[in-house]
């Protein structure tokens, strides 16, 4: 009689503590409370990133497979690390729970190595990003998500001194689409607009989008690589369709979520040319770095280059091609995290060529100009990328390189001027210009064939002048710093200069910079996006 009474007892005693496992909460991005996890970084700037099966810390810990269970307090997660960032020689563990009621808090603690101390974290769920919850102006979105950064911004597509007299830069695209004629012949026979307030359909952006064109009208935007997303493509027509306003939101139009990582695919190396390739290391999300592989040139004999093509993984602040200058050989085919600029072995801004941020760039010179691209000499390849994405990302880079077809008339060579940037000194919360020259100091005259800027991101423009005082040369987007092309060339005769000038924020318009406590602080030259610079780049003969 007992054993009847006592085995319900125990079956009504256990069903209440086997319904308090919970079910398993949904993968997500936690936000860090507080200062970063790993890496030296802004407090509020880092997130555990649940994507089952996988974990990373985002300053600083890959994806790593994770044990992920449903736990009576919540969902249970457990990882660890041979080394994460600065702790790369040490073992992380993770150990943390999402609440079971909200599945919004997640709790936990790091340990790092034998240490008996742990360093423990709250995070809050991160609403999943777009444009709608970020309230972004959508004009402003397809400016910066469909024209930048699908590369459609640099000198060869559309930048301020691209294709069709198009120009599709930050700030100035508006004035160059809406009520714009089309400069194609076929289409501005047809009495084809740019883009037609309210009728994306007959609008001749849309329909270069869609790829819907008429004999002779060109080919479907972009012209290299995949087609937009649809997503982006109903963007566009949601803003033509409600009158293409320069500001507000459009309510109809479709919410873009975050850029999402896609590696890029090269063509192959062209015909009788060569194709270099940087198969650099992999980032983890919020890691940046800058480095040079040297290797030797391909070509067994000297090669007057006509072309240079790139195409670059997603992440890049910029890839320049840099010649050995110094006695001896550089070791090869080994990647030289820190090497900025490939100043191991080359003078700092000396490129044969490079490519600003952006999947896809030409670099293609003049009739009868060409680099002569030595035979048994040396060359660096730099590459500086950041991740901003939440996937690990690699640095990788194609570089297809065409021989000149004939004889050049003139070889190319690189202008630059960098010796007044290492004053830049701008106290929080303030901006300041700071001001350079370059002079032909020769006795014979220069001819110029191209001039750029470089600064870093809390540059707000670059701007440079002859020297009679007309504008030579002007730039508002760091990240894709616009080339001028001159044909013919410019000539600058000997005692001729070119001033220039770049406009510093810290803290005004752009973030300010901060010390490893948090602190602002003067923003000052280096080399790391978080610093500064101003450079005078071209190309002459």
């Amino acid at each position: 009689m007992s054993l009847r009474i006592v085995l319900p007892l125990i079956a009504l005693v256990a069903s209440p503590a086997a319904s308090t496992v919970r079910p398993l909460c949904a993968p997500g991005r936690f936000a860090v409370q507080g200062s970063p996890l790993i890496e030296y970084g802004r407090p509020g700037t880092d997130a555990v990133i649940l994507e089952t099966p996988q974990v990373s810390i985002r300053s600083g810990c890959a994806p790593i497979a994770a044990r992920v269970w449903a736990g009576k307090r919540g969902t249970r997660i457990k990882a660890s690390w041979p080394g994460c960032g600065q702790y790369d020689k040490r073992r992380v563990r993770l150990n943390a729970t999402i609440d079971a009621a909200s599945c919004g808090t997640m709790t936990g603690a790091l340990r790092f190595g034998r240490s008996r101390y742990p360093q423990r974290f709250s995070a809050t769920r991160a609403q999943v990003s777009t444009s709608c919850t970020r309230g972004d102006a959508t004009f402003q979105v397809i400016e910066q998500r469909v024209f930048a950064f699908r590369g459609c911004t640099v000198t060869s597509c559309h930048g301020l001194f691209g294709q069709a007299s198009l120009d599709l830069l930050p700030g100035r695209s508006y004035e160059s689409l809406v009520g714009v004629p089309a400069s194609n012949l076929a289409a501005a026979a047809a009495g084809k607009v740019r883009v037609l307030p309210g009728h994306a359909t007959v609008s001749f952006l849309s329909q270069k989008l869609h790829g819907m064109l008429a004999d002779g009208e060109g080919a479907r935007m972009p012209l290299v690589g995949l087609a937009l997303p649809q997503g982006e493509i109903d963007l566009v027509d949601a803003w033509i369709d409600a009158g293409a306003p320069r500001t507000g939101v459009v309510a109809q139009a479709p919410c873009l979520p975050a850029p999402e990582y896609v590696p890029t695919t090269p063509t192959p190396p062209p015909p009788g040319g060569y194709q270099l390739v940087l198969d650099g290391p992999t980032l983890a999300p919020g890691e940046e770095q800058e480095g040079c592989l040297w290797m030797p040139v391909p070509n067994p004999t000297d090669l007057a280059v006509g072309k240079w093509e790139f195409f670059l993984n997603p992440g890049t602040h910029h890839f320049a091609i840099f010649p050995w200058d110094k006695e001896g050989t550089p070791p090869v085919g080994v990647w030289r995290a820190g090497d900025v600029a490939c100043t191991s072995g080359a003078m700092f801004g000396n490129t044969l060529s490079g490519s600003p941020q952006a999947p896809y760039f030409i670099d293609l010179y003049a009739p009868g100009i060409a680099r002569l691209l030595r035979a048994g000499t040396y060359i660096g390849l730099n590459a500086h990328y950041a991740n901003e994405f939440d996937v690990p990302i690699q640095m990788k880079v194609w570089t297809n390189v065409y021989p000149y077809p004939g004889t050049p008339e003139h070889i190319a060579k690189t202008l630059i001027d960098f010796n007044d940037m290492f004053t830049i000194s701008v106290p929080p919360f303030t901006q300041k210009v700071q001001p350079g020259r370059f002079t032909n100091d020769g006795t014979t005259p220069i001819n110029l064939i191209g001039l750029s800027g470089h600064m870093h991101k809390r540059g707000l423009r670059f701007t440079a002048w002859w020297s009679d005082g007309s504008k030579a040369y002007e730039n508002f987007d760091w990240s894709h710093p616009i080339s001028r092309p001159f044909e013919p060339p410019v000539v600058l005769a000997p005692g001729d200069w070119i001033d220039f000038e770049c406009l510093h924020d810290n803290g005004v318009t752009r973030p300010v910079k901060r010390d490893a406590s948090g602190n602002p602080t003067t923003l000052t030259f280096g080399v790391t996006t978080d610093d500064e610079m101003c450079v005078l780049t071209g190309a002459y003969y």
